[in-house]
């Protein structure tokens, strides 16, 4: 049985990763974590004490959002990066 099949809808059916791979018959945590990318390529896949896929406007905006605090989170150590290293006279280039 494939990860896919057995991937809960909507946050209240969360399932932790062991829940999963028994399921699934997953021996292997790197096979768990590869199908999990794989599945990830067409789907958004919350994690949140569990693995779901969103079932609702609500669960969808709070990926949203929790995903646009992490870009900005990223964004400020980006920035600091090439500050200290313009700062340090060290070879820069701005991504």
């Amino acid at each position: 049985m494939k990860l896919i099949e057995v991937l809960p809808i909507g946050k209240e059916n969360k399932k932790t990763r062991n829940v999963l791979m028994k399921e699934s018959k997953i021996k292997d945590v790197e096979e768990f974590k590869k199908q999990l990318a794989d599945i990830k390529k067409q789907y958004i896949v919350i994690f949140d004490d569990g693995y779901y896929l969103p079932a609702s406007k609500d669960e969808y905006d709070n990926f949203i959002n929790k995903t646009n605090e992490q870009i900005k989170y990223y964004t400020k150590l980006k920035q600091m990066a090439n500050k200290e290293m313009e700062e340090k006279n060290i070879c820069t280039r701005h991504i």
